[in-house]
């Protein structure tokens, strides 16, 4: 089971985090649930944005937005076989669903799932998503991470407020 990041190495194949601001750079958004801030960008380089619910317990539920560019572009089919790998070597990872649908148009493969972390249980989404556009091939992950006992509500307003225009 080869991961994204094991393509890509194998394939010398460079993957360069993009900044938000950067000239060209895809525009994407999440929607925010109510309670949820977005982390400073500075705690976590290299991200196009974090945001998290307060900790309960020594847990933020959080969602994770990476957009990085590609040189050479890459076969989006070959790249999203790969696509289910990460998640599916998580502790005790179940898989609850796996999708290879476009996402707006765009080559797509997304994952949820179940997996441990210590005494929690956690619930996983995670979606990657190749963007063609004139400044570049882009891939864009959005991991949503939430405890079990949460109500849903939170990842569907993330996913509902999900765009991107290239």
């Amino acid at each position: 089971m080869t991961t994204i990041a094991e393509y890509l190495a194998t394939n010398q194949i460079q993957a360069a985090p993009v900044d938000p601001a950067a000239p060209g750079a895809p525009k994407v958004t999440v929607g925010i649930p109510e309670g949820w801030q977005q982390v400073p960008a500075g705690m976590f380089p290299g991200s196009y944005g974090v945001w998290t619910q307060p900790p309960v317990n020594g847990w933020a539920d959080n969602a994770v937005l990476l957009v990085a560019s590609f040189t050479p572009a890459v076969d989006p089919a070959e790249l999203l076989a790969h696509a289910f790998a990460d998640a599916r070597q998580l502790p005790n990872w179940q898989d609850l669903d796996t999708d290879t649908n476009d996402f707006e148009g765009y080559p797509s493969a997304g994952i949820t799932g179940t997996y441990d972390v210590e005494q929690l249980t956690l619930w996983a989404y995670n979606r990657y998503i190749l963007v063609n556009s004139p400044t570049g091939q882009y891939m864009v992950q959005l991991t949503i991470t939430t405890r079990t006992d949460s109500d849903g509500a939170a990842p569907t307003t993330l996913l509902e407020g999900l765009s991107i225009s290239a």
